[in-house]
């Protein structure tokens, strides 16, 4: 929490000067509607030393508060903070598909630097910059989750475009984790006309927290929270539990 990574008690002058009482700091860090103001948050963020990157998309954050839909850019500059990474953090499942590339938290470190040299917008010290963000994203993951199951369902070509033995190795020994499932989706069914594009649910163990479905878009990441949504994704996955196929099954 950021107000914790201050050194900030929750009982604090300051803070109480900012947001009116400690009541209103409680349900604005537990997730409860307030009436906090945008001009409020920006004032926690510079009490806390937020970055300014991080400050302006809570901000932006903060003004789509409430919809059930919004989205938020790839990519640095001004939308530095990752919101997908944050919310990954609090969540106590983790449900990916994916329809070309090995997820994240699996890929190799040859594999990464491959995927991203392939990026035209990258030189060679971006590549070298994005496999090391990479590499420390997976840390949690392959050190015990992180409290957070994973199930990881991906398509065939997914594998079949890894093309390495290294890689369906690290598909394989992630399947083998207590915490941690991976499926594929075989060839021989056909197109799927449901599990058509890459996205992800994020569970939560507070009640009060709905399910997100973070899909991916071609310049950014779609997020969903009205229920409507989120079942339609829960019913795609549920569609097709008789088609995945563990991934030690594959053969190449």
């Amino acid at each position: 929490m950021k107000r914790e990574q201050a050194g900030l008690p929750m009982r604090h002058e300051r803070i109480t000067a900012i947001v009116g009482s400690t009541r209103s700091l409680q349900r604005l860090e537990g997730g409860e509607a307030t009436g906090l103001t945008y001009p409020v948050i920006g004032a926690l963020c510079d009490l806390y030393k937020i970055p300014a990157e991080e400050k302006f998309e809570l901000q932006r954050l903060w003004e789509l508060r409430e919809g059930t839909t919004w989205s938020q850019p790839w990519g640095k500059g001004p939308f530095g903070y990752n919101a997908y990474q944050e919310l990954e953090l609090e969540a106590c499942e983790v449900f990916r598909f994916e329809t070309t590339y090995v997820p994240g938290k699996l890929q190799t470190e040859r594999y990464a630097r491959r995927v991203f040299s392939g990026n035209p917008g990258l030189d060679e010290a971006g590549v070298d910059r994005q496999v090391d963000l990479r590499l420390k994203g997976q840390q949690s993951f392959w050190g015990g989750g992180g409290g957070r199951t994973y199930k990881f369902l991906i398509s065939e070509a997914v594998v079949r475009f890894a093309g390495d033995e290294e890689q369906i190795d690290r598909l394989i020994a992630a399947d083998a984790l207590p915490y941690a499932t991976v499926n594929y989706l075989p060839f021989e069914y056909g197109p799927s006309p449901l599990l058509n594009v890459p996205f992800a649910m994020l569970s939560f163990a507070d009640e009060n927290f709905p399910d997100i479905v973070c899909v991916e878009a071609g310049n950014g990441m779609i997020y969903f929270e009205a229920e409507e949504s989120v079942s339609y994704y829960r019913y795609s996955i549920a569609a097709g539990e008789g088609q995945y196929r563990p991934i030690k099954e594959i053969t190449l």
